[in-house]
């Protein structure tokens, strides 16, 4: 079960740790975590994950990226978890990666004499953060993503692998790696293209622009976007009711197929589909369905 705010049971490792023993860096996905970074809060099927440095506007710190993973593999394995919505404490959702991080790197990296063993670390490092932002995406659970103020280089990584964004109107967002002189390379370069097209990714990302949240959804990059935070927030937490409310296999069965969908022909596809259904149609929520259905009521299914 996800946390709740319990008291911390374990420490989160530094990057050093995590770089210079990969293997024995598993996430940990614990009951009773109390995060540094991260705010969780689970209310009627709805898991609240929050960036939690609003004095830093949010920034990715080690202990965030780490926590994020957490986090979202928490949230899987939660019966009690239907949906999952990002967002950010405070005037933003995120300034992206933290700069200290960078340093860190580079004297985890420079520890090493031998250049094989350098690059080994460097790219060590880049895994992790890859897996971070990809938790989203790789959590069995929708992830709805709710955009305010900056929004910017790791945090539109991060965006992009949530299933479904809304925006802030006048929210400022940005891939903003092409002025740290960075190939953006956990999660954008890959995501981005499939979502506001080809061109579109490329211009945003050769030139790191400022770009509003209106011209987000005008992208593509955000479905909707409203004048106020409040009606943001109303408007995602509402979406989120709603489908807490359904069939959490087939909720599940729909996210899998729709990744499995995105990234394969469309041949591929159609027979993931029904080797998916083949496994999965003839089950409790199914009759459920259509008990509620003749009887004209809302079915209630039950967790995982």
């Amino acid at each position: 079960m996800i946390h709740r705010g319990i008291r911390r049971c374990f420490s989160t490792p530094s990057l050093r740790s995590i770089v210079n023993h990969p293997g024995e860096s598993a996430y940990l996905s614990s009951r009773s975590a109390d995060y540094e970074a991260l705010k969780v809060d689970v209310h009627e099927g709805i898991a609240s994950i929050s960036l939690n440095r609003p004095d830093k506007m949010n920034a990715l710190s080690v202990p965030m990226w780490y926590e994020l993973i957490d986090a979202f593999k928490s949230a899987s394995r939660d019966s009690d978890v239907r949906v999952c919505v990002l967002k950010g404490e405070g005037s933003h959702f995120s300034s992206g990666m933290d700069l200290t991080v960078f340093s860190e790197m580079r004297a985890i990296a420079d520890e090493e004499l031998c250049p094989g063993r350098k690059r080994e670390k460097v790219k060590s490092s880049i895994d992790f953060f890859q897996a971070s932002v990809s938790s989203p995406e790789e959590c069995t659970k929708p992830v709805l993503c709710l955009l305010h103020g900056a929004v910017i280089g790791g945090a539109v990584d991060l965006a992009t692998a949530c299933d479904v964004r809304y925006v802030h109107n006048d929210a400022l967002l940005s891939v903003k790696e092409i002025d740290l002189a960075i190939v953006a390379d956990v999660g954008t370069m890959q995501r981005l293209p499939h979502i506001v097209g080809d061109q579109r990714s490329r211009e945003l990302t050769y030139t790191g622009r400022t770009f509003t949240g209106k011209e987000a959804v005008d992208y593509g990059l955000a479905l909707e976007g409203f004048d106020t935070f409040e009606e943001l927030e109303d408007h995602v937490m509402g979406v989120a009711g709603v489908i807490s409310t359904k069939s959490p296999l087939t909720v599940r069965g729909v996210k899998k197929v729709a990744i499995y969908t995105r990234d394969h022909g469309t041949e591929d596809a159609l027979q993931h589909v029904a080797m998916h259904n083949t496994a999965h149609l003839f089950s409790e929520d199914l009759d459920r369905a259509m008990e509620g259905m003749m009887k004209k009521e809302e079915p209630v299914f039950r967790g995982n």
